[in-house]
């Protein structure tokens, strides 16, 4: 019988086996490295680009804070400088209203009238004087009611008196004059 020694053949087998073990095993590494590498380097990549953008909006956030800020002190000025327009134009106001009050009541009164005494209280106005009759008197209400700024005109007393020096009949009168104010258009 002739016996064949099998030994070297299943030991060079078995040595090629773990050759071809190891060699799967390198490459199943390297690629799992390969792998890693590639992935680590596009996170990476993708987070700096993040990073870059977070710093370029927040700088782009310090400005437009910057802006609003100048604008927020924009408006402050502009409110105040408002105010003060505003002031002006009630000090101007006032100012002329009672010239303006005394033009309306100077063309308002008929010849046969005269004036004794006006108060103004600053919504109120009270205008006494004498007329030669009562016709008179209704003139010089129908001339005031035409303003419409004076507001309502109303008779508080009308009578007869004697004028001491000439002894003349006269009429007595008081009108009363409830001012309404017109708020001034705003400029646009």
């Amino acid at each position: 019988m002739i016996r064949i020694n099998l030994l070297p053949v299943r030991a060079a087998k078995k040595k090629e086996s773990v050759r071809f073990q190891l060699t799967v095993a390198g490459l199943v590494t390297f690629l799992l490295f390969a792998v890693t590498g590639v992935v680590y380097f596009t996170v990476r990549s993708e987070a700096v680009g993040l990073t870059e953008q977070i710093s370029s909006g927040q700088n782009e956030l310090e400005e437009l804070k910057k802006k609003i800020g100048e604008l927020s002190k924009i408006k402050e000025q502009k409110r105040v400088v408002e105010e003060k327009l505003k002031i002006i134009n009630d000090l101007e106001a006032a100012r002329t209203g009672p010239v303006n009050l005394f033009r309306k009541i100077a063309e308002s009164i008929p010849e046969r009238a005269w004036l004794s005494s006006m108060k103004d209280d600053g919504t109120i106005v009270v205008i006494k004087g004498y007329a030669s009759d009562d016709e008179v008197v209704a003139d010089f209400m129908r001339g005031l009611q035409r303003y419409k700024d004076l507001g309502s005109v109303e008779l508080e007393v009308a009578q007869m008196a004697v004028e001491k020096e000439t002894g003349a009949d006269m009429v007595s009168f008081s009108i009363r004059l409830e001012k309404t104010f017109e708020k001034p258009a705003e400029k646009k």
